[in-house]
């Protein structure tokens, strides 16, 4: 790549503020901002940032990809340019470690404080976070609808999926379902 030049929508990170801003002059308008994890691909960086641009007068699309250089990874913010990258800029920062040079706020925005690494990166390690399943309510079975099966949950449905009268109980139930009072 061209020192200062996007080739086939790519940039370093070095070139990205000015750029950004040039996109804005353009008239582009910014749509979205992802973090990837380059592990295990070719490509001189670990790390990148994705943005998705829309031109509406044009009606075109850009993809701008930026190279996050250095460990850890780092990017200057774009959040000056385009205030709705924000909470993007800390999306990627939470779940992949990319820091962003001269945000105003980058903090963990999905994950706790306490919380260490960063859960999206190909390394983070299946299986890492035990998962605590809570204890479920025991089946409450004294109303109706309520039982293990159709007929202690004195419930059901009819040929057209229509809830059925009460099945047990007294004659007079059955006897009002069929249409045939004795009284």
């Amino acid at each position: 790549m061209t020192e200062g030049v996007e080739h086939r929508g790519w940039t370093t990170a070095e070139n990205w503020p000015e750029r950004a801003a040039e996109l804005k002059e353009e008239g582009w308008q910014f749509l979205d901002l992802c973090g990837v994890d380059r592990l295990g691909l070719a490509g001189p960086e670990r790390f990148e940032i994705v943005c998705q641009f829309l031109h509406f007068k044009k009606k075109e699309r850009r993809t701008v990809h930026v190279l996050a250089e250095g460990e850890p990874p780092s990017i200057p913010s774009i959040t000056p340019i385009w205030p709705a990258a924000d909470f993007y800029e800390r999306e990627a920062f939470d779940m992949f470690g990319i820091g962003f040079e001269g945000h105003p706020h980058l903090t963990r925005i999905l994950m706790p404080d306490e919380w260490e690494g960063y859960p999206l990166r190909r390394d983070y390690g299946v299986g890492k976070v035990t998962i605590e399943f809570a204890p479920q309510p025991f089946l409450q079975i004294d109303t109706t609808g309520q039982a293990p099966d159709a007929l202690e949950a004195d419930s059901g449905v009819d040929r057209l999926g229509q809830p059925d009268p009460p099945r047990r109980g007294s004659a007079e139930a059955s006897e009002k379902h069929d249409g045939n009072s004795t009284s």
